[in-house]
């Protein structure tokens, strides 16, 4: 009885061991991966909280940035427009940090990033990604991940849901940014839900996303 005791500790403790050198090499490589990139600002540019397209509304035209300032690249739509965070409004309770602009408008890379790991790193002076609907991301192996810019339509159980508060439209549950929707607009909730988050379209916003169960 107590050898077959001893064998089972022996071959848990073997078990557990190979577990940490399989998991080991991936919770390194999150930890290193920068995600969100600094950049600097090449030249003066409107900013657009959605996708700017026709029948869109909301986007606010006095958004700028500026050379001098910084924006976190996330990816890029098309050759056309690029996902920012413009680092000036990333603590703003009432405006919009994430938005549309110009990729010609970024800079080079700072060599940082807004939410820093103790080992993360980037180089600085590098021009951003050109890679078409691929954000960073510290899942894959080659550290980019596929952005789902037009998420499959649900079926609608509340078409005059209201939205309380400023909030960021994703691909999925807590995943990349592809739009925002604001205090006081009214999208048509669906009864998929995951993880805090509810699909939904934003005729505003003319798009299908995820949105925050806080904003409503």
């Amino acid at each position: 009885m107590r050898n077959r005791i001893m064998r089972g500790s022996v071959l848990g403790l073997a078990a557990s061991a190979v577990l940490a050198m399989v998991a080991s090499p991936t919770a390194v490589a999150a930890r290193d991966v920068a995600l969100i990139l600094d950049y600097t600002v090449a030249k003066t540019c409107q900013v657009y909280e959605n996708y700017p397209k026709e029948g869109v509304i909301g986007n606010d035209p006095a958004w700028r940035i500026a050379p001098g300032e910084i924006v976190a690249w996330r990816y890029n739509v098309n050759t056309h427009y690029a996902m920012i965070s413009d680092k000036k409004y990333r603590k703003s309770p009432t405006h919009a940090w994430w938005g549309f602009v110009d990729p010609t408008c970024i800079g080079t890379s700072v060599g940082g990033e807004p939410f820093p790991t103790p080992t993360s790193s980037y180089p600085a002076g590098r021009p951003a990604p050109q890679r078409i609907l691929e954000g960073r991301s510290a899942v894959e192996a080659d550290h980019y991940r596929t952005v789902d810019f037009r998420v499959t339509p649900g079926s609608v159980v509340d078409s005059r849901q209201e939205i309380s508060s400023k909030g960021t439209l994703r691909d999925a549950a807590n995943r990349f940014v592809i739009g925002n929707v604001d205090a006081g607009w009214h999208v048509h909730r669906t009864a998929e839900r995951n993880a805090g988050w509810t699909k939904v379209y934003v005729p505003n916003a003319k798009r299908w996303g995820w949105v925050q169960d806080t904003h409503f």
